[in-house]
Formats: C-alpha cells, structure tokens, sequence
C-alpha cells in the first residue's frame, strides 16, 4: 500500500518503526481497535495531511482506512452516494462521471486525498463558495469508536444526534474522535464546462473588483486574491455552459476598471504552489470585508509569500518560505484583531509551537466530545 511522501519521509526518520495496519473490513478495524486499548492511535488515509495537527504525541500504531475504498451506494436520482473513507477523490470522481454527477470539493493534493481524510481536514478550496464547506457537503458518516463499538450519524438528509450535528463535528476533527469508516456525500450535477478568468493589476483595483463581482447578477462558482511572484491576481471560476460562461466573463471585465490585464484557462483553475524544503502551509481566515488589510500585512511581512484568499467567505491557504517566528506572530495577532485567525499547517514542530493554536468557539464543545467518545484520548492524542 503506498502512502503519501510526507508520511514515508517521517517514518523512515523514527528511531523505532510504528507499525501500520490497513485493515480491508470495518469487523477488522473494530477488532484491532478492541485489542488495542491502552495504545495510541493515528487514523490516516493515504497520510498527505499527516501533520496538519497542532500537536501529537508519540503514537503507537497508525491505522490507515486505505484498505477501505467500497463504493457502498449510488443513489444518483437523489444526488447522493455512500462509499467508504478510503476511497481516493480520483476514483470516487471517475465513478460519479458514469452518471454525470460529482462531489464539489477542491482539497490540497487530490492526488493523494481520500474522502475519509478530506472530511477530517475539512478541506476545500476554491469551490466552498458556490457549493458550501465540507460539512455541508456531509450528509451521513459511520465510524468506528476508540472502544471499538460502530457508530452513525445523519443519513441521506442532516439529522442531528443528541443535539448535537455530528457530521459537522466530524468534518475538521482531525481523527480525534473517531475513525471515519463510511461517508453519505451530497453530489451535484457535472457541470458542463469550466473555466478560469485571470486578472493582473493593483491589489486595491482587484479587491474592488471582486467586491463588485460578489454582488453583480454573475455567479462565478469561486472568487480568489492572490498574491503571486508576478503580482497580484484576481481568479475568478465559472462552471456552467461555454455560452453561459463567456457571457459572464464578458459582463465580469465590462465591471472592470481600467489597467487590468486578462487572461483565461481552461479548463480548470492553474495550480497551487507545490511542496518544498523550508516552505510554511498556513491557513488564515478574516471578515471578507478585511480582505484588502489583510493581503496588504502579507505583503509587508513576507514580500515572497504566495497567498490565496477565497474572497466571499474570508478563508484562505499562504505558502511562506522560511519564515521568522516575530513576523507570523506579527501576523497572527493582526488577524485576531480583525476577527480571524492563523493556523500552521505544515510547519516545522518549533513553529507550531511557538504560535499557540486556536481551537476557537467549538473547542469547549469539541473536547466534551472527545471525553464522550474517546475518553482514554486513543486517537490523535493530544490534538484537542
């Protein structure tokens, strides 16, 4: 079974190997779970976003969900399909393509991604405007407890359990409550085309732009600042007819002010930025209506960052090169100040801990959870 390169590089740097078990049934990875009590767990999928967490301790066993990649149901009349947590985002595409349908999510190295750690990490990209977060996108899971006991929530529409929506909780727990062994997934149909519309120019111009571009009658599936090497940028995502598409780009620069260049691709968006040594994932939120104060400190703190921002709902992903402890906490304390937050992703263990992370509003619940389901703190110990 292979596994992402950031994990192979990890287990190959351990004094002690730490066993991997890829159990092929949910029965398998219950009973393993049964014996195995008193040990510390890592759930993962293929291990791509393995150290996305604040913190871990030392941990005793990693149980990969890559043995399970079924796909359990499709019900394509009602936009809904159940496969297990292993199944990688490519093949659960290639299988709802047969049916014209798809799952809305643009997670970091799809090539890698399985719905099971997409759900953990709650990742999305681009797309989370037009089609919602993970959590929207969730409608049911099955999961297998620290005490080895199986478990549901939700189903083909969002329940709540004990008053709690559970398949929203579940959606960025990191593995720390419980091992995801079965999602319910809200599909759409496959949109007949796609297309990106790239603006060049002033940050303040494309701020404004995108502004404006929110509340014109145009319905761009995604709106992205950025901040590259050749300069700032506006990516602005479209899916739908070739004719419904260029009608809307059309309107988009007729909104324009004057000085921007334009480019457009097809048929998908270009890439992010890849994996590098010494290359600092972080993930940023502020108000949208901070957005321009926000780029703008990016700039100034790290002139070298790439830096994408999804306009309409605030979030957004930096990619910083080597950078100094003062300048993230510089950063850091400018985003609490206007409502938001910074999170280290992939970051050298001194970096995260000098810059404390914030759990924010749900920690408090988050951690009744954990006591419930998790009491011994199994899984992902120490994360919450």
């Amino acid at each position: 079974m292979a596994f992402s390169p950031p994990l192979t590089d990890f287990l190959s740097g351990q004094a002690a190997p730490i066993p991997i078990q890829t159990p092929s049934t949910v029965p398998e990875l219950a009973q393993l779970l049964k014996e195995c009590r008193e040990r510390k767990v890592l759930p993962l999928g293929q291990g791509s976003k393995w150290g996305w967490a604040p913190r871990l301790e030392a941990v005793d066993l990693i149980l990969s969900t890559r043995g399970l990649r079924r796909l359990i149901d499709h019900a394509a009349a009602d936009l809904t399909a159940t496969v297990e947590a292993g199944m990688t985002l490519g093949e659960l595409q290639a299988i709802l393509a047969e049916r014209g349908q798809w799952w809305p999510v643009d997670p970091l190295y799809p090539d890698w991604a399985t719905v099971g750690g997409i759900v953990a990490t709650a990742d999305t990209g681009s797309l989370r405007w037009r089609y919602g977060g993970i959590g929207d996108l969730l409608l049911g899971i099955t999961w297998v407890r620290a005490d080895g006991e199986v478990a549901k929530a939700g189903g083909r529409v969002v329940k709540n359990v004990a008053g709690y929506n559970l398949t929203r909780l579940f959606a960025g727990s990191l593995g720390s409550l419980g091992i995801l062994t079965q999602a319910t997934l809200r599909l759409y149909p496959l949109p007949a085309a796609q297309a990106t519309l790239v603006a060049t120019g002033s940050l303040p111009d494309l701020e404004a732009l995108a502004r404006q571009v929110l509340r014109a009658p145009v319905s761009p599936v995604g709106v992205d600042l950025w901040l590259k090497a050749e300069g700032p940028q506006l990516c602005l995502h479209f899916h739908g007819s070739e004719r419904v598409i260029a009608q809307q780009m059309t309107q988009v620069q007729q909104l324009a002010p004057a000085g921007l260049s334009w480019q457009e691709a097809r048929p998908e968006a270009p890439p992010l930025p890849s994996r590098r040594a010494g290359m600092v994932l972080a993930k940023f939120g502020c108000l949208p209506s901070q957005s321009l104060a926000t780029l703008e400190q990016f700039q100034s703190l790290f002139p070298d960052a790439q830096v994408q921002l999804h306009r309409g709902c605030g979030l957004g992903r930096a990619w910083i090169s080597q950078p100094e402890v003062g300048s993230l906490l510089q950063l850091q304390r400018h985003l609490k100040s206007v409502g938001g937050f910074l999170l280290l992703l992939e970051a050298p263990a001194a970096l995260k801990t000098a810059l404390a992370h914030d759990f924010g509003p749900t920690a408090t619940l988050m951690r009744k959870l954990k006591q419930q389901f998790d009491p011994a703190a199994i899984f992902s110990p120490s994360l919450i």
